[in-house]
């Protein structure tokens, strides 16, 4: 529970202090044709010392950094593998300002807990909640997460962490990219299969059909 309670306390600070660079930030993304993408994050020397202060491990945390134009929402999705598809179980979308930003994962076992947030020039929002997975004992999870610049295109929706529990005694690890192909991930008969995806719209957050009940609440 502490451990949790840290990882929440370092998510918040981490997205606190990110708001301070998004001016430079974005200055460095103009330098580069000013390109939308999202990318890992590169943590400055101060979110590290706090990282290290909390004794938050690096593994529970992936955060990302974006540039984007255009946009006027974020849509945050958590989904499930159910047979052959994806089963979104959380989504949140809230206003969005252009620029830059960041959107970080907090997390160890998706079916324990997970933490998902962003901020933009206009605050901070998150959501926490947990999968109803039953008994994870004797399950081993595996994560991935995208790892390097990947472009925006307006509502398409980016894969940003996949995790796959299994008690099998071997098995494979997948990028994100497989979030792209369910099916293929439901050959191998998996226990838990979780996505976690974001979307920066051209639609505002109202006019998202299921905004309304999805919206995170700022954070604390």
């Amino acid at each position: 529970m502490r451990t949790k309670r840290y990882a929440a306390l370092f998510l918040a600070a981490a997205l606190a202090l990110s708001l301070a660079g998004c001016g430079m930030n974005e200055d460095k993304s103009k330098d580069k044709d000013g390109d939308m993408a999202i990318q890992p994050a590169q943590l400055s020397q101060e979110e590290t010392a706090l990282l290290e202060l909390l004794d938050v491990g690096t593994d529970a945390q992936r955060i990302f950094d974006y540039q984007v134009e255009g946009a006027k929402s974020v849509r945050l999705r958590a989904y499930e593998l159910a047979g052959n598809d994806w089963n979104c179980v959380v989504h949140g979308a809230v206003e969005a300002a252009n620029g830059a930003g960041r959107v970080a994962l907090t997390f160890g076992k998706m079916a324990e807990g997970v933490r998902m947030a962003y901020s933009d020039g206009s605050g901070i929002y998150s959501r926490e909640f947990t999968m109803e997975a039953g008994d994870i004992s004797g399950i081993t999870f595996a994560t991935s997460a995208l790892t390097g610049p990947t472009p925006i295109e307006l509502d398409r929706e980016i894969p940003l962490a996949l995790q796959i529990g299994t008690s099998q005694g071997e098995f494979s690890t997948y990028s994100v990219d497989y979030f792209d192909m369910p099916r293929e991930l439901a050959k191998h008969g998996y226990e838990h299969v979780y996505a976690i995806t974001v979307t920066f719209s051209a639609q505002a957050a109202s006019e998202l059909l299921d905004a309304p009940s999805a919206e995170p609440s700022p954070a604390a």
